[in-house]
C-alpha cells in the first residue's frame, strides 16, 4: 500500500504570510517538494490547479516530469460548478469538451487517475426525474472512459455522503454503478470520511476488492487522520484485503508542512503493524 497526500488549493507560507499568492505552478512544484521531503510515494491535486496552467507552465512541468522531478498520481475535483453533468445539449457539449481538454494534459503530465466526486455537478435538481438523469450521468461516464482510453488513464467514482450529493453515497451504490457499466477505464474509489458519515460496514470494501483502485482518508471531522477507530479500522480492513493501491490524505490543513508530516507519520506506522 502506498501513502499519498493531497496539494491544499492555498498558499503553504507559514501563519501569519498566508497573504503571499501562489500560482497554481508553484503550488504544483512546491507541494510535490514537500510531499517527496516528507516521505510520501505519491501527490494527489486538483483538476483545476493543473487547467489554469499557462502552456508555458505545462511544458515545463512535463520537461520536469520526463526528468523525475515531478510526479503527480492523480487529480481530484474533476469537473467544475459551471459544468453541470445533468443539463441540456448545448451544455453537455460544453461539458465534454472541457472533458477532453482536462484528460488529455493530465495524461501529458503522467497522471494515472482522475477521481470523480464532483458532487455539485451530478446532484439531481429537486423535481428532476431521476431515471432521465442517470441517462445522462451515465453517458457521462462513459464519455469520460473513451477519453481515458484514448489517453490512457482510468477514471475512479467516489461515493460522497448524502450532505455534499444525492447521487452515489455509498461504496456499494459505487461499485454497482461500476459494474454496470462494465467500462474498461473506470473503477471504484473508497473514502473512509465518507464512508464514516453513512456508517458503511467495512465488508463494503471485502465485496469489492476487485474493482477498488484509489482511496481517500481523513478524520471524522475532515481534519488529517490519526485519530478515531473507523480512521484504523478502514486501514485495517484494507490491509486484510490485500489492497496495493494508493491511500490519500484529503482533508483541511491549517499548517499544511507540519500537518502533513504528521499525517504520513500516522499512516506509516499504522500500515507497519
Amino acid at each position: 500500500m502506498k501513502i499519498s497526500c493531497c496539494i491544499p488549493g492555498g498558499s503553504f507560507m507559514p501563519q501569519g504570510e498566508n497573504e503571499v499568492p501562489m500560482s497554481s505552478y508553484e503550488r504544483l512544484t512546491e507541494g510535490c517538494r514537500v510531499m517527496r521531503a516528507l516521505g510520501y510515494d505519491a501527490a494527489e491535486a486538483t483538476v483545476g490547479l493543473i487547467m489554469a496552467l499557462s502552456e508555458e507552465e505545462v511544458a515545463k512541468l512535463q520537461a520536469a516530469y520526463r526528468a523525475g522531478e515531478f510526479s503527480l498520481d492523480a487529480c481530484n475535483s474533476f469537473i467544475p460548478g459551471h459544468l453541470p453533468i445533468i443539463t441540456d445539449e448545448a451544455g453537455t457539449a460544453a461539458l465534454y469538451d472541457y472533458v477532453d481538454c482536462a484528460i488529455a494534459r493530465m495524461a501529458s503530465l503522467g497522471i494515472r487517475y482522475v477521481v470523480f466526486g464532483s458532487g455539485a455537478v451530478r446532484r439531481i435538481p429537486e423535481g428532476y426525474d431521476r431515471a432521465a438523469a442517470e441517462v445522462q450521468i451515465d453517458a457521462f461516464i462513459r464519455q469520460v472512459d473513451a477519453c481515458c482510453e484514448k489517453y490512457g488513464m482510468i477514471c475512479v467514482i467516489e461515493p460522497l455522503n448524502k450532505l455534499e450529493t444525492n447521487w452515489c453515497n455509498t461504496v456499494a451504490e459505487g461499485a454497482a454503478v461500476v459494474r454496470r457499466l462494465n467500462l474498461k477505464n473506470v473503477r471504484l474509489l473508497a473514502d473512509g470520511y465518507h464512508m464514516s458519515r453513512e456508517d458503511e460496514p467495512y465488508s463494503n470494501l471485502t465485496d469489492n476488492r476487485d474493482i477498488l483502485l484509489h482511496c481517500h482518508i481523513a478524520s471524522a471531522d475532515r481534519k488529517i487522520p490519526g485519530g478515531t477507530d473507523y480512521e484504523k479500522g478502514f486501514l485495517d480492513a484494507l490491509k486484510s484485503i490485500g489492497y496495493e493501491g494508493i491511500v490519500t490524505v484529503e482533508c483541511g490543513f491549517g499548517d499544511f508542512r507540519e500537518e502533513a508530516r504528521i499525517a504520513a507519520e500516522f499512516l506509516r506506522a499504522k500500515l507497519a503493524e
